[in-house]
């Protein structure tokens, strides 16, 4: 038994961290990227943003941001408890607003001091082109100030890294090498345009400051939400795995279009 967690029935360490959205009902945020990190095999702390009953698409909705007080001490209790020593990623997902990328920067630097190995992976989670922007605008400002220093990678949409960037530069290629530099070694566009008209692709464009790599899947018709954490739990899962990056990549991207069709056997009907 590991010591001090004598009240623990899972001995096992922590693997990654996942900071985003929980819902009840929903299948967005920590509910995909931490289920899929933890069916195969790894341990997983997952802390909300937000605890809503279900998607805001329905007429309905109940909950909210996490107050900012429980939020912090729930991040502050794991470096309480010295149980992230052996972790190897924090991803971070939706926030509800830009005061929660401050808290989870200063944080993650205090991580780091102990953990110096542990990786930053950011899904900057605000739109979409279907539906435009879907958090309040000074979001934009947090992920940009607090977080992409920090993050060894991000993974927005193509909406998203419009956002991030400055006007002007039309070139997907060129946008997302221009986020790069300090600690940020890649920048992964998914449903990024493809370099052709086939209209019935996706692209997912890796992007470093050496090269750049593209994979195309299947366009699905879909309305379902939570993708872009579909593709986030599937790559982080393949780096724990022992994957490379690019190939990690690939089969998050093939896995993602899998589930949007219907095929992945962890959410859909049996």
């Amino acid at each position: 038994m590991r010591t001090g967690l004598y009240y623990e029935l899972d001995q096992r360490p922590v693997e990654a961290v996942v900071i985003s959205s929980q819902l009840i009902f929903g299948s967005v945020g920590n509910n995909v990227i931490a289920r899929l990190i933890e069916r195969a095999g790894h341990r997983v702390v997952a802390v909300p943003t937000v605890i809503l009953g279900n998607l805001p698409h329905y007429p309905s909705l109940a909950g909210g941001a996490l107050d900012d007080s429980w939020f912090a001490g729930m991040l502050e209790a794991l470096l309480e408890r010295d149980v992230l020593t052996e972790a190897r990623f924090v991803c971070v997902g939706y926030l509800a607003h830009p005061g929660q990328a401050s808290i989870i920067a200063q944080w993650f630097a205090r991580l780091k001091a102990v953990n110096p190995g542990i990786r930053l992976i950011v899904d900057p989670a605000m739109g979409d082109d279907d539906v435009g922007l879907y958090t309040v605008p000074e979001v934009v400002e947090g992920y940009i100030e607090h977080l992409l220093p920090l993050a060894a990678g991000i993974t927005p949409n193509n909406f998203e890294l419009g956002l991030l960037v400055k006007p002007g530069m039309e070139n997907v290629t060129s946008r997302a090498r221009s986020l790069l530099g300090g600690n940020l070694d890649w920048v992964a566009v998914t449903s990024a345009p493809t370099d052709d008209a086939d209209n019935g692709t996706i692209c997912t464009l890796l992007v470093s400051e050496t090269r750049q790599w593209q994979v195309k899947t299947r366009r699905v018709a879909s309305r379902a939400k939570g993708a872009g954490d579909y593709f986030l739990g599937a790559t982080v899962t393949g780096l724990l795995e022992g994957m490379d990056l690019e190939p990690a990549m690939e089969a998050a991207a093939h896995a993602t279009s899998m589930a949007l069709a219907g095929k992945d056997p962890g959410f859909s009907a049996r």
